[in-house]
């Protein structure tokens, strides 16, 4: 299990606009760590350099369980929940659900559908087999975070996850996220919601430079 990510030094520009500055930082697994800042401020960006998807221009990101891993070891062990996510219209629910799964090499059982579905507050027996493009944003949304937790990763990087959802859907998914820090995976969450930056266990805030 990862235990760690470490940057060192890190910097990265973008069309010549410094995005991040010799930033040096531990990020321990286990906690809620979320990720503020004004728009435009690099909260996405930041996601994407501590899961190492994007490489920073100066410096080094270290992910370590037992060892350091390397970017190619570390992807299947990353899921994120994003604005850009896009899940298939002419799907089902469940038909959806199975094909990302899927893709992580996870075969779901009809039970575990229901149980997962139930976790986010979708219930499969009246949602399952209905295509998205009926879902509204919130069911969408819902569905998304369902998509994550199916496929148990270790590395949860959440892009303003409860855009879109409604109070009760709100404390659903930040109860959820609380429980997978506590059985030690690591947790990023770019927010601008209160209720959000709340329920996380430190804040980053940007710019840092």
């Amino acid at each position: 299990m990862i235990d760690e990510i470490i940057f060192e030094d890190v910097g990265l520009s973008f069309g010549g606009r410094e995005i991040f500055k010799s930033v040096s930082l531990k990020i321990k697994a286990g906690r809620v760590i979320g990720i503020v800042g004004q728009n435009g401020a690099g909260k996405s960006t930041f996601l994407k350099l501590a899961a190492k998807i994007i490489q920073p221009d100066t410096g080094e990101i270290k992910i370590h369980d037992e060892k350091f891993l390397s970017r190619a070891e570390i992807l299947h062990r990353i899921a994120a929940v994003t604005p850009e996510m896009k899940i298939y219209d002419d799907l089902t629910a469940e038909e959806n659900l199975n094909f990302f799964s899927r893709l992580r090499g996870k075969i779901l059982t009809a039970e575990k559908i229901f149980e997962l579905g139930g976790r986010v507050g979708l219930d499969f027996e009246i949602f399952g087999r209905e295509r998205v493009k009926n879902f509204s944003t919130g069911m969408r949304q819902r569905l998304k975070f369902l998509i994550l937790l199916s496929v148990d990763a270790e590395i949860l990087l959440l892009d303003e996850p409860t855009a879109n959802l409604d109070d009760a859907g709100k404390k659903i998914f930040l109860a959820e996220i609380k429980n997978a820090a506590q059985s030690g995976k690591t947790v990023l969450l770019a927010t601008n919601d209160k209720l959000d930056a709340e329920a996380c266990d430190e804040i980053i805030k940007l710019p840092i430079i």
